[in-house]
């Protein structure tokens, strides 16, 4: 019998192992050669890939920060209400006569007293994170609408526009913007003690509390962070579109937490990783990608991420229970 199972385990390909063991990114490889097939080849041209990341940079920048949070057994729903903030504040800094530099400043400071704010209000007050950010989400959005009454914002500079439409190397800005986020999310959660303790937080707060560290602090950093990716995006966004609008990519909020949630990262907090939620917004540019190019109606695509993300996350339920 143990010579049996032995030459059995020797016929294994370590390829299907590998695969198996590596799913989001099976689906990844899938994606690739069914999007290269049905397009005819356009889907792999170096201007479609381009565009592709160029569009999702945004949604991936946000994404960072969000696994944060639901490392953390959290959310965060205020980012999408945050961009739209963000986009009014530095616009009307900007055609004000401000120059750049102190309309990035204040919409990277507003994004990060946004994130506090609905960290603080989760440590102090006791207050689920959903219902949390979703207060912080309106106030957001209420504060955007109240700038200019709702009118969006023209005119921004020259200067402003390069972040949204610039290139470096034939790279768009915004996709290197994307990458080195990426890195620094990676770099935190696996290589400083923050990161560990983000981990152990969302893992089991209690016993993370009893063995010494600041769950509040973590917390509040998290949040943080996350409000200061949203503000990125919102820069970027603002920049693309030329002008600061207070309604823009609010629904942006679904398709980031769905990049973390396809990545893997589990809503019960402490298990995931960066590398899973790029792969995951990779997955999600693919698939809408695929869908324009396949004309499909935008709000049938809308429908496909809904059953996208129920399925992955019904899949990762079940997984942990069986653990």
């Amino acid at each position: 019998m143990n010579k049996t199972s032995d030459v059995q385990k020797a016929s294994r390909s370590p390829i299907p192992k590998f695969l198996a063991e590596n799913s989001r990114l099976t689906v990844f490889l899938i994606l690739l050669i069914v999007s290269t097939v049905l397009s005819k080849g356009i889907f792999l041209s170096p201007a479609n890939i381009h565009n592709m990341l160029r569009q999702y940079a945004g949604i991936g920048i946000m994404a960072v920060g969000q696994t944060v949070v639901i490392l953390l057994a959290g959310v965060d729903l205020a980012q999408g209400s945050m961009i739209a903030l963000v986009s009014m504040v530095v616009a009307y800094l900007n055609v004000n006569g401000y120059g750049i530099v102190l309309p990035l400043i204040v919409g990277l400071l507003v994004g990060a007293l946004g994130g506090l704010t609905s960290g603080m209000i989760i440590t102090k007050g006791k207050v689920p994170p959903f219902i949390a950010t979703l207060a912080v989400a309106n106030i957001c959005k209420g504060l955007a609408t109240l700038i200019t009454q709702s009118r969006p914002i023209y005119g921004l500079s020259k200067e402003l526009l390069v972040f949204g439409r610039g290139t470096i190397g034939g790279i768009g800005i915004q996709v290197l913007v994307w990458v080195n986020v990426a890195l620094l999310g990676i770099f935190i959660l696996t290589r400083t003690v923050y990161g560990r303790e983000v981990y152990a937080v969302g893992g089991n707060e209690r016993t993370a509390h009893l063995s010494g560290i600041n769950v509040q602090r973590i917390k509040l950093i998290g949040y943080a962070f996350s409000g200061i990716c949203a503000a990125l995006a919102g820069i970027m966004i603002t920049s693309k579109m030329d002008m600061g609008g207070p309604y823009v990519n609010l629904n942006d909020n679904v398709q980031s937490i769905a990049s973390v949630v396809i990545g893997g990262t589990s809503f019960a907090g402490g298990r995931g990783s960066v590398t899973g939620t790029v792969l995951g917004t990779l997955i999600i540019a693919m698939i809408n990608n695929l869908m324009n190019l396949m004309l499909i109606n935008p709000y049938i695509q809308q429908g496909i991420i809904g059953i996208i993300i129920i399925t992955t996350v019904t899949l990762n339920q079940r997984r942990t229970v069986s653990k």
